[in-house]
């Protein structure tokens, strides 16, 4: 894997592992201040650039066009 791709991949696990911890927390009932199950799905949708550029990168290293 490139060094792009790992950068990419990065980024994108810390932003799903805040939305994970995040709805762990409100399961368990103990949400801190702020957060709600909205706030997670929104975080999620935010997400979904970062989620985009990480496929093409990795489309890109595996020469797929589309």
């Amino acid at each position: 894997m490139t060094e792009r791709i790992l950068e990419a991949s990065r980024s994108v696990n810390e932003v799903l592992a805040g939305i994970d911890a995040a709805v762990r927390r409100l399961d368990r009932g103990v949400a801190r201040e702020g957060e709600s199950a909205q706030g997670a799905l929104c975080d999620l949708k935010e997400a979904e650039p970062r989620l985009s550029a990480m496929r093409r990168l990795m489309r890109e290293g595996l020469g797929v066009v589309g």
